[in-house]
């Protein structure tokens, strides 16, 4: 077992998480999905090891299992890409309503396959803007959306205030740039400094606080 996946293991047994043995045996699959679909379509920059998405991308997605609660939650995973962080927290919260939503559609057809080969129950793809998404009859409102590769750009305010609960948090995921942030009350949840992660931040921002100030 490589050091970075040994570091992933140790990680899910840190937080108490059951069956880890048969939880690893999933990230396992989707590690092997993601490896493979990336060379068709990128779906994470291929300058970065194969070997080095057990941290990078499966343990920092799972930062947020420690101050939030997704048991029961709809969730949206906004700019997923590859399913990051929205598939390695459906793995370890099964009982969550997930939606991946991104607006490249050859990435949206691999999501779809992915999720059709974890067997992922509760788990839609959708293929939208952001903006167009909001606008979509019958679809969820949210208790979270986590967003880990978007800035947040004054022009999603209104479609995220929409698309959330009035109880609903957007969650974003930062390193030391937080510029896109100025001027919007926010919470930070988390902050830690890692040899292997550097350092990275959990924001939450309540669905009322979604404007400038």
């Amino acid at each position: 077992m490589n050091q970075e996946k040994a570091l992933f293991e140790e990680y899910l047994i840190a937080q108490g998480l059951p069956d880890v043995p048969v939880l690893m045996g999933k990230f396992e699959h989707y590690h092997r999905l993601l490896t493979e679909h990336n060379k068709a379509v990128n779906l994470i920059s291929r300058k970065m090891s194969p070997n080095s998405y057990w941290v990078q991308h499966f343990l920092d997605s799972l930062l947020a299992i420690q101050c939030l609660d997704f048991g029961d939650k709809t969730v949206l995973d906004f700019g997923s890409g590859g399913g990051l962080p929205g598939i390695p927290i459906k793995l370890v919260s099964p009982d969550c309503e997930l939606v991946l939503l991104d607006s490249i559609n050859k990435k949206t057809r691999v999501l779809t396959e992915i999720v059709e080969a974890l067997s992922l129950p509760r788990t839609g793809v959708v293929c939208a803007r952001l903006e167009d998404y909001a606008f979509v009859a019958r679809r969820p409102s949210f208790d979270i959306i986590l967003c880990r590769a978007v800035a947040l750009q004054e022009r999603y305010y209104s479609p995220l205030r929409r698309l959330l609960k009035p109880s609903g948090h957007l969650v974003m995921y930062k390193s030391r740039s937080m510029d896109d942030l100025d001027g919007v009350r926010y919470e930070q949840l988390i902050q830690i400094e890692d040899e292997n992660l550097g350092l990275r931040r959990l924001i939450q921002i309540a669905q009322r606080d979604l404007m400038k100030r």
